[in-house]
């Protein structure tokens, strides 16, 4: 299992809706098992104006996007940098839409295998209360100043992940481990 590979992935998002909303940021750290390898993140200019709600709670606003690449120009890189990889995601049906209506849009396909490790958390520390990205980290002793914006959010569940692997082995991390998902198609 710690010879498996993962890209930990992380998006924020102009609207609470991965249906409605366009990725305004994103951010991909490669692991091989607990080992991270690489990171790349971006700023991606969702073609709209960003929201009230979603300017306070990432600190992501209109004139910081202005010059970021559009999703179809750092969609070839998000796949690449997936393939052949796990996905990891804290709720990971979120991420995971999000990048699937936005993969759709520019016709490329994203069919990765996934772990959600708010899922993961929910059945290896089943006592906790709450199961968020902040609650874990809290629980595990790992450090998380900034929560919502996509590189300290994918640094903490690379950690959230690491961690898991060291505490709980391989077998309980392969068991949360989700098939490919069939893509959508724009």
């Amino acid at each position: 299992m710690h010879g498996l590979k993962f890209a930990v992935i992380d998006v924020e998002t102009t609207e609470g809706d991965p249906l409605k909303g366009r990725v305004m940021e994103v951010a991909v750290i490669a692991m091989d098992g607990g080992i991270e390898r690489m990171r790349w993140e971006s700023l991606v200019h969702p073609g709209q104006r960003v929201p009230w709600f979603s300017r306070k709670l990432t600190g992501i606003n209109d004139s910081m996007l202005c010059d970021a690449p559009r999703f179809h120009e750092v969609a070839r890189t998000i796949a690449t940098l997936t393939q052949d990889r796990i996905v990891v995601a804290h709720n990971a049906r979120f991420d995971m839409t999000a990048l699937a209506h936005e993969f759709a849009r520019t016709g490329l396909p994203i069919e990765r295998a996934t772990i959600c490790t708010e899922k993961l958390g929910r059945r290896l520390a089943p006592q906790l209360e709450h199961h968020n990205l902040g609650s874990l980290c809290r629980h595990y002793g790992i450090n998380f100043p900034k929560a919502h914006r996509a590189l300290a959010d994918a640094e903490a569940t690379a950690a959230l992940l690491a961690c898991y692997l060291e505490r709980f082995g391989a077998d309980a991390i392969a068991q949360a481990i989700v098939p490919v998902q069939r893509a959508l198609r724009a």
